[in-house]
């Protein structure tokens, strides 16, 4: 008995000491093109960091211009998801990408771009979201509308009990399972449905499956999980500007949230930008950037 106690308590200690299988970016996207040049670097440019509420935010800041465009990612993203976006629009544009800590609601995160939006003294900035990044616009443009020129939505959803009905019971469960488990479990999904929907593209796929277990943690993800399923009243003053930028086969947001979305905010300029998946502004980034060219004029 003893002994199949001992056997069972390394077993479980093994499963939880078990590493998490990494990628570089370079791995799963080997061609040495004009496309991995530029993240490369992209990536060796500098970013700031700012303590708040013993949170560290790391983001980066470029461009010279009156105008600010405020880039938010969602669940699985880091502040160069954008870097396409963030290359093109820093010409004429003062760009602003971030990462999120690890941090459980939608009021903590607003807290920290507001503490960087007064370092970097911006008073007020065209928010471009994506999925968790497009609600997080959301929140912000219904509690701090004064920091707001225009909003863009991008592959998202209002606040709904759809997500919550399905995620926060995993929430709970996940944070107590096997740090690779979870991350494989992830990566998984992103394999069989999200990159299928991006057209099988290798940008997309060498960024996420990169980013899995290495910027990306169970912990972060645990926590951003938190953040999808946390709710507010999205009622958003008609006089913001909002653009919804919605894909044809989106695999992470039903077809159910993206029409409640466009009925949320009936006032929104509606861009459906095709069969392109989730993550269009990776896989196809000029299609994704004249539209919000067009937006942000």
């Amino acid at each position: 008995m003893k002994k199949a106690l001992l056997i069972l308590i390394v077993v479980l200690i093994g499963m939880y000491l078990f590493p998490v299988k990494q990628f570089t970016f370079d791995e799963k996207y080997p061609a040495d093109d004009a496309l991995s040049e530029s993240l490369r670097l992209f990536r060796e440019e500098p970013t700031k960091t700012l303590n708040v509420n013993d949170h560290n935010w790391t983001y980066f800041v470029a461009g010279q211009s009156d105008t600010t465009l405020l880039f938010l990612h969602g669940m699985g993203g880091s502040y160069d998801i954008w870097w396409q976006q963030l290359n093109h629009f820093r010409k004429n544009y003062k760009v602003l990408s971030l990462s999120y800590p690890s941090v459980k609601s939608l009021k903590q995160l607003s807290e920290g771009i507001l503490a960087i939006l007064e370092k970097e003294k911006i008073q007020k900035v065209v928010v471009v979201g994506s999925s968790l990044g497009g609600y997080l616009a959301q929140y912000l443009a219904v509690h701090y509308p004064e920091k707001m020129i225009k909003a863009s939505l991008g592959n998202t959803f209002a606040p709904n009990t759809e997500n919550k009905a399905k995620n926060e019971t995993l929430v709970k469960v996940m944070q107590w399972l096997p740090e690779w488990l979870v991350i494989k479990t992830i990566r998984g999904k992103y394999n069989k449905e999200v990159i299928p929907a991006a057209n099988n593209h290798p940008v997309t796929d060498a960024f996420l499956n990169e980013l899995l277990g290495t910027e990306v943690t169970r912990e972060i993800f645990t926590n951003r999980y938190y953040c999808v399923v946390d709710t507010f009243t999205a009622q958003i003053d008609s006089k913001i500007p909002l653009q919804i930028i919605e894909t044809s086969n989106d695999p992470l947001v039903s077809k159910n949230l993206r029409e409640a979305l466009k009925a949320n905010y009936p006032q929104a300029k509606v861009i459906n930008l095709g069969i392109i998946g989730h993550f269009g502004y990776l896989n196809e980034p000029e299609k994704y950037n004249i539209v919000l060219e067009e937006f942000v004029k």
